[in-house]
């Protein structure tokens, strides 16, 4: 496997993406390229060997296999996953993609490029902490960033027709008085909807380091942005090869469309005072996909030996985490807002029963 290294033509420096300019730039010279125009002009052909040959360091703490590659630059030795594509020299810091995991069959089709920086996520990290009136005061100032991420996450883009078939047993109540008598009149009405729903661009993590629910937390993307891909955009930038494949990923999709289907056509329907299901049947027509990058910065912090997770939407800037929870500030806001409700039933109470 050839590594794909961006050494800067004007100074050697090592090039890297520009969210903010949507360039590649050399924080050195200060060198701009279109990445379009940009040809990586310093390459290697390192094939990547198990790590056992020749580092003591053979896997990754969760038992994932390294493999060595050889910088171009410096020749220093790169340990990486089988999955890594996109990474950095340790030694000279120069952004190298092993381009034979990004090309022929691995090659994905489109990619949304950052949008943010690695400064931008920090401080919305910060602000986000500070937004939450329910964590300790001192998680700001002792928590630790381990570590600031920015990662092209692989997904799978599912293109379906959906075709949907509901029954359902609808109630019109109407009420009534005179001088003697309350009356209620109920109407029982059959409704029925059939039809289809296109879906575009549902996308599925195709990454087993990801977790699924914090991929899905970062929706939505802006699709619009989608460009062709381009390995000029990795520069500087983690990057995983898809590990797992369009086809365990199809279902999840699947499943997303379906209730989606049902919440859409139930809510076509209106004027009723109740609606009971008698039956839904939702059925696939056809399906296609297509593979891209995503951008993602994940954020690892430490406090009190606890590690926390959390990941912003490279594109939009959203950010979604757990955080801990303070039990004395959660008590500090329960306690008013339970005396209130209590001392308004009270006098809802003593006034009018």
């Amino acid at each position: 496997m050839a590594l794909h290294e961006y050494e800067c033509p004007a100074c050697g420096g090592a090039m890297e993406f520009n969210p903010k300019t949507q360039k590649i730039k050399c924080p050195y010279c200060d060198s701009e390229f279109d990445v379009k125009d940009y040809v990586a002009n310093h390459n290697s052909n390192s094939t990547g060997t198990p790590a056992g040959e020749t580092s003591s360091q053979t896997t990754t703490e969760d038992n994932q296999p390294l493999y060595v590659y050889k910088c171009g630059s410096c020749a220093g030795e790169i340990l990486a996953t089988e999955s890594l594509g996109s990474m950095k020299c340790p030694f000279c810091s120069n952004n190298v993609v092993v381009s034979e995991k990004f090309t022929g069959e691995f090659k994905p089709d489109f990619i949304i490029p950052f949008k943010h920086t690695k400064d931008d996520a920090e401080k919305t990290y910060r602000n986000f902490v500070k937004s939450k009136k329910l964590v300790p005061k001192v998680f700001l100032d002792e928590n630790h960033i381990d570590e600031i991420k920015g990662v092209y996450v692989p997904f799978w883009l599912f293109n379906a027709t959906e075709s949907f078939s509901g029954t359902y047993e609808g109630t019109k109540v109407r009420t009534w008085s005179d001088s003697k008598y309350i009356y209620t009149e109920t109407k029982y009405y059959d409704v029925q909807r059939v039809g289809t729903e296109d879906f575009e661009n549902v996308p599925v993590d195709g990454s087993k380091e990801m977790p699924d629910d914090l991929m899905e937390s970062l929706e939505p993307f802006d699709k619009s942005a989608m460009v062709p891909f381009n390995m000029g955009y990795l520069a500087g930038f983690l990057a995983n090869k898809y590990n797992v494949d369009a086809s365990n990923s199809r279902q999840r999709a699947i499943d997303r469309m379906k209730a989606s289907v049902v919440d859409d056509f139930k809510d076509t329907i209106k004027g009723y005072s109740s609606l009971r299901k008698i039956s839904e049947n939702v059925a696939t027509r056809s399906s296609a996909y297509k593979y891209a990058l995503y951008p993602v910065y994940v954020l690892n912090t430490t406090w009190k030996e606890k590690n926390y997770l959390f990941a912003m939407n490279g594109q939009t800037g959203k950010f979604v985490g757990n955080l801990p929870c303070s039990k004395s500030r959660a008590m500090a806001y329960y306690f008013p807002i339970a005396g209130v409700i209590s001392l308004i039933s009270f006098l809802v109470y003593f006034f009018f029963l």
